[in-house]
């Protein structure tokens, strides 16, 4: 029961037991009193009511904060225990991001060195040595790509953690034109047609927001269908105070079992099976739009396509 509702029915219980039993008194006494001695007692009784019901207030109310300020004390606790866990935990996040950076500059140099003496190596006996000698050499060659890859996303991953979101005025407009002209090789290479409606200014990072589309964009091309010329689309809707950007392709699909799972870190798939990747892309991608408090999405039919919608608040935009 809550304590002002227990307080009231004591108060209640003992005013009605007090007028009961001071309305009893006066009807036993009344007649051997006279009028100045009756209302003196009238006076006496109200007194003594007033404090005796204030001496129970008193009592309950103080009984009620000796809970409350027991309660607080168990919640200070609480929530100190929280905070030392959390440093406990920042720490220990810093650390292993730290160790990241570290491990992932160690094995940079090697990788490359190892990479730059099989790429001299096959060009230089490409042509006195076997086609399966040359198929191996080639596999391992795409193995240290693919781990110069993974090193790569690996630092991009951890720096996104260290390093302070910022919030300057952002045009996705010209941040998809950027990220267009990085890729103009790629783009031209694969044919890819592009189409882009008008996007919002936002608030961020600039340099962030390159990266997402950038990784958007490659996802496309690492997973679209062969037999098909990509297309993929770039585009902006406001429903409400939500802003939502959509980056449609026409690519494989990703089949409805995989999608709760693409954007976590080492998830890769195509057509159900594990694809060859970094399988960090999407987890980037997720972390710079969560850190600027906002949400991403796919939705996506196996051979058909997928779109990938990241949403924001309106006060997370800048009006043009």
């Amino acid at each position: 029961m809550a304590a002002s509702k227990k307080i009231s029915i004591i108060y209640v219980v003992i005013g009605i037991l007090w007028i009961f039993g001071s309305d009893k008194l006066m009807l036993l006494v009344g007649d051997q009193l006279d009028e100045t001695q009756l209302a003196q007692l009238q006076l006496a009784k109200g007194v003594f009511f007033v404090l005796l019901t204030g001496l129970l207030l008193y009592m309950l109310i103080k009984k009620q904060y000796r809970y409350l300020d027991r309660k607080v004390k168990e919640l200070e606790l609480t929530n100190s225990k929280l905070e030392e866990e959390r440093l406990k935990s920042e720490h220990a996040k810093n650390q292993l991001d730290q160790f990241i950076l570290v491990a992932a500059n160690d094995l940079a140099g090697p990788v490359r060195q190892s990479q730059g003496f099989l790429e001299l190596f096959i060009r230089k006996n490409e042509a006195n040595l076997p086609d399966k000698s040359m198929s191996f050499l080639r596999l391992t060659l795409d193995n240290f790509i693919r781990i110069k890859g993974v090193i790569q996303d690996l630092v991009t991953f951890s720096q996104l953690s260290e390093k302070e979101t910022t919030h300057e005025k952002v045009d996705l407009n010209e941040v998809l034109e950027k990220v267009i002209h990085l890729n103009s090789k790629k783009i031209r290479e694969h044919n890819i047609h592009l189409r882009k409606e008008v996007l919002p200014i936002v608030k961020g990072d600039f340099q962030r927001f390159t990266q997402l589309f950038d990784h958007l964009l490659n996802n496309a091309v690492k997973f679209r269908n062969p037999e098909r010329i990509l297309r993929v689309s770039v585009s902006a809707t406001r429903a409400g105070d939500i802003h939502t950007l959509a980056v449609q392709d026409n690519g494989k699909g990703i089949a409805p079992e995989y999608l709760p799972r693409i954007f976590y870190v080492l998830q890769r798939y195509d057509d159900g099976f594990i694809k060859r990747g970094t399988g960090m892309g999407l987890a980037i991608c997720k972390k710079i739009v969560e850190d600027v408090g906002g949400k991403i999405w796919a939705t996506s039919v196996p051979g058909e396509g997928s779109t990938f919608f990241i949403s924001f608040k309106a006060h997370e935009f800048f009006q043009p």
